[in-house]
């Protein structure tokens, strides 16, 4: 028990619960024809083998995933278990090899308890020290050691968002994979894992390191199968904003047709789209449509340049923030960095609440109370790195250098101005969390104490503190 506990960072199935929460449920007929594909076919009936499943931002990637743990779920055969796993770059406990990996292991132990002997040895000798990031190497030999173990049958995995890892971590777990999955002739009728990777093409070493494997192309090899899909999906979608919003026919019909010319092949415009018009009544919609252009990248600059030129200051520096931050930041930790007071009929949450919803569609507030960004791609957007030259828009351009070495300037000037006056931190601060009654008194304190020193180490080499 003490090794499962210490081993334990999220449950992927829960981790899938809540992409389901937030991407919605999947329209009908939708994801259907992978089943059918000849390079999914031939994974399903191999011994062991790896598939790579690759298209851009918001191309469906992570909802086919979620469609293919529900269909194996039903379908597998006796003496077989499924694994699954979502990445997630915003979230520290998601976004690494070593988190990937803990997760998997995770999963085989609830499955198989006898396979607690492939790992207890090690744990007893290094307890905790196993699962950091620096232990890799050891938890890869027990994961592979165990998915190669005759008690187990085929091992079916699905692997979502490989490329929202970390670089550094991402190509050494990639070249795991490679030779993992390129036995040696004694090696081969050991090996029982069926590996499904989702993830673009992006970084570049990802192609690299997957080149000899099979892959299956969304936005090419599967292009009807996937328009056909976004087509079903935008149905659904206006289909449903019609019914909350009564909509006419007429109105429908137009609306349906806006979003077939410019959603180009992308279920996260879409979803975007369809979740912001839900804020308009019908006399309203013709005209809000014009806010929404075609293109990722060319919605969140209209966003950007919808913001009142008198919040774009904050709403900037709540942006780097919410990028640049080692863990998914909470509203209360915001308003301590934003230094927020309360208003004379308004908490100090609302306000903040109040300034995250001036970023638009770009910043969403999820489990309750944590800031996040819409998506991977608007992180990628924020943070491009060839100056824009419209000057409203790379106003909000973070640039990494200048951000991290505010944030670690920060950090540490709330720790050194007061949040420590009473001692360290002590265990049960950093047990309890959010739930301390210090760190309700001082919202940035956890977040300040446990992270300063990432930043600061992220800082480029002519820069210090």
């Amino acid at each position: 028990r003490a090794c499962l506990e210490a081993l334990f960072l999220t449950d992927p199935a829960v981790d899938r619960d809540r992409l389901l929460d937030l991407k919605g449920e999947r329209a009908a007929g939708t994801c259907e024809w992978i089943l059918t594909n000849q390079l999914y076919k031939s994974w399903f009936y191999s011994d062991s083998c790896l598939l790579w499943l690759s298209g851009g931002p918001g191309a469906g990637k992570t909802m086919l995933s979620i469609f293919l743990v529900e269909k194996l779920t039903t379908r597998l055969p006796w003496n077989t278990i499924l694994l699954q796993y979502f990445c997630k770059n915003e979230d520290d406990k998601r976004n690494t090899a070593v988190a990937v990996l803990r997760g998997l292991i995770f999963q085989l132990l609830r499955y198989q308890p006898l396979l607690y002997g492939h790992i207890l040895p090690t744990f007893a000798l290094q307890k905790e020290s196993l699962f950091a990031d620096a232990s890799f190497d050891s938890l890869w030999k027990i994961f592979e050691t165990m998915t190669c173990d005759p008690i187990l049958g085929t091992i079916y995995c699905v692997l979502d968002g490989l490329d929202e890892c970390h670089k550094e971590s991402l190509k050494v777990l990639l070249n795991r994979f490679r030779r993992h999955f390129s036995p040696t002739v004694d090696e081969a009728s050991t090996r029982q894992l069926n590996l499904i990777v989702t993830c673009r093409g992006y970084p570049d070493f990802i192609a690299e390191s997957l080149s000899r494997f099979s892959r299956l192309r969304l936005d090419s090899q599967a292009k009807d199968e996937v328009n056909q899909d976004v087509n079903r999906f935008i149905d659904a979608k206006v289909d449903a904003l019609a019914a909350e919003k009564c909509y006419s026919e007429k109105l429908r019909l137009h609306v349906l047709d806006v979003f077939k010319r410019r959603a180009e092949g992308t279920f996260l415009w879409i979803g975007i789209v369809a979740e912001e018009l839900r804020r308009y009544n019908r006399i309203e919609v013709e005209n809000a449509l014009d806010l929404f252009p075609s293109g990722l990248e060319t919605l969140y600059g209209r966003t950007l340049l919808q913001i009142e030129h008198k919040q774009r200051s904050i709403a900037s520096k709540i942006l780097r923030w919410v990028v640049l931050a080692i863990r998914p930041l909470t509203v209360s930790e915001l308003g301590a960095v934003l230094g927020v007071q309360p208003g004379k009929f308004s908490t100090k949450e609302e306000v903040v609440k109040d300034h995250v919803a001036s970023c638009g569609l770009l910043l969403k507030i999820q489990h309750g109370d944590q800031v996040g960004l819409i998506h991977q791609s608007a992180k990628e957007y924020l943070l491009r790195k060839i100056k824009d030259p419209k000057p409203d828009l790379d106003f909000f351009r973070v640039k990494e250098g200048p951000g991290h070495l505010e944030i670690a300037m920060t950090c540490l000037d709330y720790l050194q101005n007061g949040a420590l006056a009473d001692g360290p931190l002590t265990d049960e601060d950093v047990d309890e969390g959010r739930d301390s009654p210090r760190i309700k008194n001082n919202p940035l304190l956890l977040y300040a104490a446990l992270h300063w020193q990432e930043h600061a180490k992220l800082l480029s080499a002519s820069e210090a503190i």
